[in-house]
């Protein structure tokens, strides 16, 4: 019987480790009066001179809607941001129902998947400040 309970023990302590490492930090990238745009740090991957990030939008005004005309508090998007070019493609974006990412997906964007156009980067945007953290660090010093 206390065989038992050690395993469930080392069980237990294993997921809860497991669940501590799958947890994003999320960092402040710009704050407006009423929006706030996050991003993912674990999230960035290189790719020769792009970088992969995810951002999240906190917008908690009423009556800001998505594509599909239904309300949205938060969105999260995957961007593919080329650190030579100063340009951006967004790859996805979902639209949830409540702030930071929860509540129900009431609205969705993928990218086609035939050559999408690179877009340019905006001085002073969140995007900016995006590209300044993920493709100055010293993982992107290497590639």
């Amino acid at each position: 019987m206390s065989c038992f309970f050690v395993i469930l023990r080392c069980v237990l302590l294993s997921l809860s480790l497991l669940a501590s490492a799958a947890h994003s930090e999320w960092a402040e990238l710009m704050k407006d009066e009423d929006i706030t745009y996050v991003w993912d740090k674990d999230s960035v991957r290189a790719i020769h001179v792009s970088r992969i990030a995810w951002t999240m939008t906190n917008n908690p005004a009423k009556g800001v809607k998505a594509p599909n005309g239904e309300e949205y508090q938060s969105s999260m998007a995957r961007w593919r941001i080329n650190c030579k070019t100063d340009s951006f493609i967004k790859l996805s974006e979902s639209y949830y129902a409540k702030l930071d990412g929860k509540g129900r997906e009431v609205a969705f964007y993928e990218a086609a998947d035939w050559r999408p156009r690179d877009a340019a980067i905006r001085p002073g945007s969140y995007l900016s400040l995006l590209k300044k953290q993920i493709c100055t660090s010293a993982e992107s010093a290497s590639s």
